[in-house]
């Protein structure tokens, strides 16, 4: 197995499959590792899915020169790992300039606006389609919003759950600065990490919330709330 210290065409190639994805999850990258190291190196031992970080270590520490990286997101609401690329030379709502129209964008935009805005960053479809009336300018219809939507879900920037749509993980890898600086009254922060909260766990006592994981670790030492110091009540 290639070690982190190495570079390799496994490597290469890995970092190949996720820009051409965009958002993996850990399991489909995994998947694609195994592919990889099949073709490349099928006489060594099987790599284990433990050394996937370390495989995305050493790929970052090749394209951090390029302004790109490789980002990994625990997603809360579906507990899982996904793997987002992330090219930082540009905002990621100029590089989404190169693939849709104004309107298109605009549309995008009230997304990010409007989920950023309601409670717990969920917005039920019938909203969504109803902000192409909100359109300056050249409108879209609904049954294109609807396209993309759908297109939208499978790049990783939005993900339907329990009949709403939510930020998926590729908007808490690539918007987290912008949301957190248009809109830093919604978008809250974990005390423990220092990293925005999009969906996590709040306290009853207080309206500090935190990383549903973050407050696992901590609850391994203390039992109170980072927040208010009161005993921690809500299940994790």
């Amino acid at each position: 197995m290639p070690s982190a210290m190495s570079y390799t065409d496994v490597h290469r190639a890995f970092l190949q499959t996720v820009s051409h994805h965009g958002t993996m999850s850990a399991k489909q990258a995994y998947k694609a590792l195994l592919a990889i190291f099949g073709k490349h190196h099928s006489d060594e031992s099987i790599p284990t899915e433990d050394q996937v970080p370390d495989i995305v270590a050493s790929i970052n520490g090749r394209i951090h020169r390029y302004d790109q990286r490789i980002i990994f997101v625990h997603y809360e609401p579906v507990s899982t790992d996904f793997y987002v690329f992330c090219n930082q030379t540009e905002a990621p709502l100029d590089r989404l300039q190169n693939c849709y129209s104004e309107p298109e964008l605009s549309l995008f935009r009230l997304m990010l606006r409007e989920m950023a805005l309601a409670e717990e960053h969920r917005l039920r479809p019938i909203v969504c389609l109803n902000l192409t009336g909100q359109l300056a300018g050249k409108s879209i219809s609904k049954v294109r919003a609807e396209e993309l939507l759908d297109e939208w879900e499978k790049m990783g920037y939005f993900i339907q759950l329990d009949d709403h749509w939510c930020f998926g993980p590729r908007v808490v890898a690539e918007f987290e600065r912008y949301l957190s600086t248009n809109f830093p009254e919604q978008m809250h922060r974990c005390t423990l990490c220092n990293e925005s909260v999009f969906y996590g766990i709040q306290c009853e006592k207080c309206p500090q919330a935190f990383h549903r994981e973050c407050m696992k670790k901590y609850l391994r030492r203390l039992t109170v709330c980072p927040g208010c110091k009161e005993m921690w009540t809500v299940a994790v």
